[in-house]
């Protein structure tokens, strides 16, 4: 380009040689170049607008890795913040208000606490039960140390071989000697009426004036529940008797908490004998008569995922369960929710005292119900969503059981236990006895205080106290959200 020729070979090699120097004279200079610039990479240079700058040393890369890690760590915590903002959506219940046209976020505790929450609650409670079972032990050991001794091993054999022959059948409760009761005969009724006096007369309460002047009338009693009780299924009991042995037949309570399955055992466990069991094969109980506690399912679980599913850890071991017969107990919600507020068993909701049941929040957004069954949690929009499906599920139900109300129970204890006897074939006793676990060992007659079931008169017998700790928040939502089918048909 510059007018000069390029070499041509002569072919004795001697342009090949010219070539070879150049290229040598080439490297040196590169060489030489470089070298130039890597002893000044420290001096002062002048930049093209006459101003004078240093050089960063050949480590200055550095700073820009720097940078980058800054940059990286940021990007990594902003993708955080936005994964557990993710996650709190995903776990946060999304629920629409009463009227369901505008969704509320409940928060966390209906998300991963949840899960967590029963866990917690039940530790504390076993471990506060152990501790207290523990220093009771060691004070009756100090008072009487004899009683307490080192358990040999033919104790040992001798205690496991009684459980195992136990565990063959239902647990075996050790039954009290119990003194001969002195009958009351209430012959002064004081102006009480004749029904509610034949129930204080059947549980041994003795009636005096100041009683009488605290009792319901029975006309109060009627405005709630009518003069006659309730009670359905009963055209399932021939079933039952043609399809289960008189030996293999068993009866007991179920339902939700609080609906009175303790006091339902009581009586039909006193009032109550299928003969056969006596000498059954398959169950046995501490009365040997065929009223067990609760059925082999669990008595609180829904039916359609326990009954033939679950064991109950109690009373359920080696049980045939469709041959148990189950008298499902019911309560009028109002007074229900008011029992859940002073017991709330394994159900928990946002409540606590002066604000319960606490149906729904300032905002009439429904307050979650988590209740833990058999065999893990349930979740609910609220206690009153809670009521209404599990008996609801037991509406559906097509195998042998009766349903009643708690307050026919208590009312009409001695009709509503016979017709259940009856049902399964039971012998009913001649002397009613309204038994209760409150009854006095030392067979004095139960005196005005001393009783549950005095209690239980002047809390259901009385509209004043149905409504009990409702808001007009709550009276609304329940108003909306009750099942009017359950309602119509239990009243």
């Amino acid at each position: 380009k510059n007018g000069h020729r390029a070499p041509q070979d002569n072919g004795n090699g001697s342009n090949s040689m010219i070539s070879s120097q150049d290229n040598n004279r080439g490297k040196s200079k590169r060489i030489s170049r470089s070298n130039s610039e890597t002893s000044t990479s420290h001096a002062t240079r002048r930049s093209s607008n006459g101003r004078n700058y240093k050089t960063k040393p050949d480590g200055g890369g550095s700073s820009v890795g720097n940078n980058f890690s800054k940059y990286v760590v940021t990007l990594v915590m902003i993708i955080a913040i936005a994964d557990l903002i993710v996650l709190w959506t995903s776990i946060d219940a999304t629920i629409g208000d009463q009227n369901g046209d505008r969704p509320h976020q409940i928060g966390p505790e209906m998300g991963v606490h949840q899960f967590t929450a029963e866990k917690r609650v039940t530790d504390i409670q076993m471990q506060l039960l152990q501790d207290i079972a523990k220093k009771q032990q060691e004070q009756a050991k100090q008072q009487n140390p004899k009683k307490f001794r080192t358990l040999s091993e033919n104790d040992i054999r001798r205690i496991e071989e009684q459980r195992r022959r136990q565990s063959q059948y239902a647990p075996i409760d050790k039954v009290k000697n119990v003194a001969k009761v002195n009958k009351v005969k209430n012959s002064d009724t004081f102006g009480v009426d004749e029904h509610i006096v034949k129930i204080l007369t059947a549980a041994n309460i003795q009636l005096d004036e100041e009683l009488a002047s605290q009792l319901p009338t029975w006309d109060d009693i009627v405005s709630m529940y009518g003069d006659k009780p309730i009670i359905y299924g009963l055209e399932t009991c021939q079933t039952y008797r043609d399809t289960v042995l008189p030996a293999d037949r068993m009866l007991g309570p179920a339902g939700i908490f609080n609906t009175g399955t303790n006091l339902l055992f009581e009586l039909m466990k006193g009032n109550c004998n299928i003969k056969e069991a006596k000498t059954s094969t398959t169950h046995r109980e501490p009365k040997r008569n065929g009223m067990r506690f609760q059925p082999p399912w669990g008595k609180h679980n829904p039916p359609s995922n326990y009954r033939d599913q679950h064991v109950a850890k109690f009373w359920g071991e080696g049980i045939n369960q469709t041959a148990f017969f189950p008298v499902v107990m019911i309560k009028d919600f109002y007074h229900w929710a008011g029992s859940q507020c002073r017991h709330a068993y394994t159900s928990h909701w946002d409540h606590g005292v002066g604000r319960c049941p606490n149906l729904v929040d300032a905002y009439n957004h429904p307050n979650r119900a988590i209740v833990k069954f058999g065999k893990g949690f349930e979740y609910y929009e609220s206690i009153l969503d809670l009521w209404n499906k599990y008996y609801q599920e037991w509406e559906e139900q097509t195998f042998p059981h009766l349903m009643t109300r708690y307050e026919d129970l208590l009312f009409h204890g001695e009709e509503i236990t016979r017709l259940a006897c009856d049902c399964v074939g039971g012998e009913f006793t001649t002397n009613f006895a309204y038994v209760e676990g409150s009854a006095k060992e030392n067979g004095l007659p139960i005196h005005n205080g001393a009783n549950g079931l005095i209690k239980a008169l002047l809390q259901y017998g009385s509209s004043a106290n149905r409504l009990s700790g409702f808001t007009d928040r709550d009276r609304l939502y329940a108003s909306r959200k009750l099942d009017s089918d359950l309602v119509n048909r239990y009243g």
